[in-house]
């Protein structure tokens, strides 16, 4: 049953309670109706009620469930290999059955080992300072030599956030095989046939910047994901800056800026680039600086659309603020006029003694079932906008 026809018989149940009712206590005030057959069509009438509530709860329940389940299918059915760890103790808390296939453990097993297991020994402490340096909260993107259960070894590109998983501090991992990418570049012997190599083998908009003429050199990433052309006006540093987003601008060249004051080799910045229809995407901008003595020479780098990961987390996070609404609503607010509703059919004068106390009690019931269905329509608005609200564009 749909939401919109399970509400309208929820009230429509209720208003036939509250209106047969309040016939039933006419008629008893006018000595048509036998008490004893009043008191036992209110009992019915209470249950009837106390049965309808419990359906809403439930149903919401089971629909706020399903939601959970559809999140926990599209990570365990997804094809890149992908798993959650314990920031603390490095062990394993869930893994899809793609990083089972791939790694060649079963999911028991997986949840005995800790990240360690999956490295050669000699890569251990790589991981660990990284770890250490860059497992702070923020989003991490890098490439590591994996170790299967048979042995074998192979490159993966590591895509990393922080989230809490079973009220432990813990990080989401995404594992991209690019084996036959990194062993490739491996084979190339000269800088440049490593740019062209990987420049040619990834999506993103690989660029080689020379910071002394400022000149910059795309690959077809630039293209593709900005739809500029690539022979104009791309080659000069000073439109990749005129190019950032303004409320963006600032922070970008700050944090450049110290990391060439620095002499720091990596760089790395997350920012909203303007497309060629003036529309603007997040982008995460990754690169390695080359220096002669301390004056930084060259820049070599991608920009990684991450658009739709950003949109689809702030859509995440705005279906789960509304799931705890209507969680606070289910458990506080609908609590209200069901308590009155069945307060006051406790109090009608089943013995006609108060008729002016009776008809207050009536007025009292509609204006709780007037309560009632307007959390209902709460309640419903609340669940649309889960399944309705998509990811917002406004980044002008």
């Amino acid at each position: 049953m749909q939401k919109a026809s399970l509400k309208i018989v929820i009230v429509c149940l209720l208003l036939i309670v509250a209106g047969i009712n309040g016939y039933f206590l006419i008629a008893a005030q006018s000595g048509t109706l036998n008490i004893a057959v009043h008191s036992q069509y209110l009992l019915l009438c209470n249950e009837l009620l106390l049965i309808a509530v419990i359906t809403v709860l439930t149903v919401m329940t089971i629909r706020k469930n399903n939601h959970s389940l559809q999140y926990e299918r599209l990570f365990f059915d997804h094809p890149i290999p992908m798993w959650i760890y314990d920031k603390n103790t490095l062990r394993f808390m869930s893994v899809n059955n793609a990083a089972i296939s791939k790694y060649g453990y079963s999911r028991k097993e997986f949840y005995n080992l800790t990240l360690k297991d999956i490295r050669d020994k000699e890569e251990v402490p790589f991981l660990m300072r990284n770890i250490e340096e860059r497992c702070n909260g923020v989003e991490y993107r890098g490439i590591w030599k994996h170790r299967k259960k048979n042995g074998s070894n192979f490159f993966v590109e590591i895509y990393a956030h922080s989230v809490t998983y079973r009220g432990k501090e813990a990080r989401f991992i995404m594992a991209k095989d690019v084996d036959d990418q990194v062993r490739a570049a491996q084979r190339a012997s000269a800088e440049g046939v490593r740019y062209e190599l990987l420049a040619q083998a990834t999506n993103d908009a690989v660029y080689d910047r020379n910071l002394v003429t400022g000149v910059i050199a795309w690959n077809h990433g630039l293209s593709s994901i900005f739809q500029y052309d690539n022979n104009k006006f791309t080659e000069v540093l000073q439109w990749w800056k005129n190019n950032i987003h303004p409320d963006d601008k600032q922070l970008v060249m700050n944090s450049l800026e110290n990391t060439l004051l620095a002499n720091k080799r990596y760089w790395s910045a997350e920012y909203r680039f303007r497309c060629a229809d003036g529309s603007f995407k997040y982008i995460s901008d990754r690169a390695n600086i080359s220096y002669e003595g301390h004056m930084a020479v060259r820049m070599i780098g991608m920009m990684q659309d991450i658009d739709q990961h950003i949109r689809q987390a702030q859509l995440l996070e705005e279906q789960n603020k509304t799931l705890k609404e209507i969680t606070w609503i289910n458990s506080h607010e609908i609590r209200r006029p069901v308590v009155s509703i069945l307060s006051i059919t406790q109090l009608f004068d089943k013995e006609n003694k108060d008729i002016q106390l009776n008809s207050q009690l009536m007025e009292w019931l509609h204006q709780s079932t007037l309560q009632l269905d307007e959390i209902i329509h709460k309640i419903e608005r609340k669940a649309r906008q889960i399944n309705d609200d998509p990811p917002t564009r406004g980044l002008s």
